[in-house]
């Protein structure tokens, strides 16, 4: 459990510090000012801030406002004194959880602090029921769920594309619909690039009896299992182009006939089709129908690749090491900071699925409870290595430019004609490193 405090006097940091040191499992951090305060909420997973009301610069209803705004996930406590209780008050309106006065009793804040993890705590393993990946706080993360609420608020269960690259979540978002929208009702699944094009018609509608030479008996195919429920199609860009024709005449018609039958059958399903392909190349090489796309496209959902959400990673990974400590006996609980800032410049190619696979293999070999640098695939080490060296190089040339103008009372021809660069080009630099002309 990650505690943030943030307050300017220092003997009360001090004080709350020593006293959530107590509280098991707690890891504590602090922070003078609120500037100081957000910056570490928004590298931290922090469960718990207490912020002091009355803060110089930013105050602590404008921390508390931010937090909101941009749904970091953090439960906040207030301090305040008795005179400035209607602040206190206001906060709760905002979403603070609760405050307490100074002069304050250290046992009576701990027993507020040790209630609400005790709250967090029950509340989380309810969410690892309900909903166990779906993980993230992102801006693209908070968006899709936005988008769920918006579907299920609508009442209207209307066809969804879930586009993104390999190894982002998509088959989890689709599960995240399946919880928030219909979570009692069928959800079938077909991945259409994992069985061969020829089989794919008799997976969507199941065959009569003797429809062919091996239906030795009649078959439900997965539009009849998913009656009234959710039928996801994973993989949508790999399905047979012949198929796509009936797939759209059954999405319009909402009935279909099973493979040598001549009885229709009416269904009502919520489709979610899923895809790493790009579906507009596809259309342009006819290997996909575009009204299919249309059809199947009434409510797009793109999920972004894992390098473009770092502020996920750290909360993706404590999950996958809270998932893997049980199943592999591990002694691994955390990860060093330092180490997940290295995790979170990091490029994931293969997104969460290497992430999560990076971290398996890590804790099979870890022997220790906090994680660090030294136990990460060398690529990883690499990675850290050459950030580092076109740091140095960058602040290298970036004193060297800046020299040359100084040398040459910020003459920018002249300068250029030392630096051997077209003055395009200088002035370009000056803005990539902010050199001002003096």
């Amino acid at each position: 459990m990650k505690i943030l405090i943030i307050d300017d006097e220092m003997s009360i940091r001090f004080s709350l510090k020593s006293t959530m040191e107590l509280i098991e499992n707690t890891k504590i951090f602090s922070a003078e000012t609120g500037e100081e305060g957000l910056e570490i909420l928004n590298k931290e997973k922090i469960d718990i801030a207490i912020i002091d009301i009355s803060l110089p610069g930013i105050s602590g209803i404008q921390v508390l406002e931010k937090i909101k705004e941009k749904g970091i996930k953090t439960h906040v406590i207030m301090i305040t004194y008795m005179s400035e209780v209607r602040l206190a008050v206001k906060a709760m309106k905002i979403g603070a959880k609760d405050y307490f006065t100074k002069p304050f009793s250290l046992s009576e804040v701990r027993e507020i602090v040790e209630n609400l993890i005790d709250s967090i705590d029950k509340n989380n393993k309810k969410e690892d029921i309900d909903n166990p990946n779906f993980i993230g706080h992102s801006n693209n993360i908070l968006k899709i769920k936005d988008t769920v609420n918006r579907i299920k608020n609508s009442g209207r269960h209307t066809n969804v594309l879930i586009e993104g690259e390999s190894g982002t979540g998509k088959e989890v978002v689709a599960a995240y619909i399946r919880d928030v929208c219909m979570k009692d009702k069928p959800f079938v699944a077909l991945n259409c690039a994992a069985i061969p094009k020829s089989l794919q018609e008799s997976e969507l509608f199941g065959y009569e009896k003797g429809a062919f030479s091996d239906a030795k008996s009649t078959k439900e195919g997965l539009f009849e299992k998913s009656n009234g429920g959710i039928l996801f199609l994973d993989e949508i860009g790999d399905m047979d182009i012949e198929l796509q024709a009936k797939l759209l005449r059954v999405i319009q018609e909402k009935k279909f006939r099973r493979i040598g039958s001549t009885k229709e059958i009416e269904i009502d399903v919520f489709l979610i089709s899923a895809t790493n392909k790009n579906i507009k190349k596809l259309i342009e090489k006819g290997l996909f129908r575009e009204d299919l796309y249309y059809r199947i496209n009434i409510i797009p959902i793109n999920i972004e690749p894992l390098r473009n959400r770092k502020e996920d990673i750290g909360e993706l990974v404590q999950h996958f090491i809270n998932h893997f400590k049980h199943s592999l006996n591990s002694p691994v609980k955390s990860i060093n900071s330092d180490t997940l800032k290295i995790l979170e410049k990091y490029k994931w190619q293969g997104n969460i699925r290497e992430l999560k696979n990076t971290i398996e293999r890590v804790m099979i070999l870890a022997d220790k409870e906090e994680l660090t640098i030294d136990d990460f695939p060398e690529e990883i080490k690499e990675s850290a290595s050459s950030s580092n060296s076109r740091k140095k190089l960058n602040q290298t040339e970036k004193e060297t430019i800046e020299d040359v103008l100084k040398s040459h009372n910020y003459n920018i021809t002249k300068a250029s004609e030392e630096l051997g660069i077209t003055r395009t080009t200088l002035r370009s630099k000056m803005r990539k490193y902010s050199i001002d002309k003096q």
